[in-house]
């Protein structure tokens, strides 16, 4: 099989089409003739990673964080962007980047983490192309109940807003820099959303939230979307591609 196959394999399931406006989804660099010898998955890409593909024999890397996401206007070693490109290209690896399109598809991070974190998902309320869903919690929980069962699931720490003794049985998920959305929270406010689980939470939201009894988990925005790799590689696993885990760990210290 051909990198271009696994693209087409790729992009069948998450369109290009559905990436937000700002983003760069695709291939960043990349041999589409190559005959694919191995898979490495990660959510970012590094000079590190790039070592580990070539050390692994794989010659294809495929990430959730494009490495091309801001422009830039020279590449010359030394530079954290250009170090990825050039050892790359020297190393004949093709990278390619599923990002917001593998977060809003039906099946993509969204569902998969809800899905993982006990949330029953209404498609009718927020589907394909968007990028949160809204369901019901799967069970009776106190917020203090569900975020401590949100930790275990996660594997790693979490940030709570509001009343711990609250009950909650709605909630809405959004991967990523989430967070930000103020117009997101608005919607869970008007709602009667019981609870947000997301990253990177402004402190403007914060305190919104809990001031209106929003109740809100924060995982790190790694956390929320290192999904990516296990969604990535059941797709592919179907197509009869074997993939490998990159040696990533969280950016983030504990």
């Amino acid at each position: 099989m051909k990198i271009k196959d696994i693209v087409k394999a790729v992009e069948g399931y998450a369109p290009l089409e559905l990436q937000a406006d700002f983003d760069n989804s695709g291939l960043q660099l990349g041999f589409p003739e190559d005959e694919a010898r191995g898979v490495l998955l990660c959510v970012d890409v590094t000079p590190a990673i790039i070592d580990e593909a070539v050390n692994k024999g794989a010659n294809m890397v495929i990430s959730h964080h494009p490495v091309l996401f801001h422009p830039i206007k020279s590449i010359v070693t030394g530079g954290f962007i250009s170090d990825i490109l050039l050892k790359a290209a020297a190393g004949r690896v093709s990278i390619y980047s599923a990002h917001t399109n593998l977060d809003c598809v039906l099946g993509g991070l969204n569902d998969y983490l809800a899905a993982a974190l006990g949330v029953d998902v209404d498609i009718e309320q927020a589907g394909e192309g968007e990028f949160y869903r809204i369901g019901t919690v799967h069970g009776s929980f106190t917020f203090g109940q569900f975020a401590q069962n949100v930790k275990s699931v996660i594997g790693s720490r979490v940030r709570t807003i509001g009343d711990r003794d609250k009950i909650v049985a709605t909630a809405l998920v959004s991967t990523g820099a989430g967070g930000g959305d103020r117009d997101m929270f608005a919607m869970c406010r008007e709602r009667g959303i019981d609870v947000v689980i997301t990253a990177e939470v402004k402190h403007d939201v914060a305190v919104t939230c809990a001031n209106e009894g929003i109740c809100v988990i924060e995982l790190t925005h790694y956390d929320s979307e290192k999904c990516a790799r296990n969604i990535l590689a059941g797709l592919l696993a179907g197509k009869g591609i074997d993939c490998l885990f990159a040696s990533e760990v969280s950016p983030y210290n504990e």
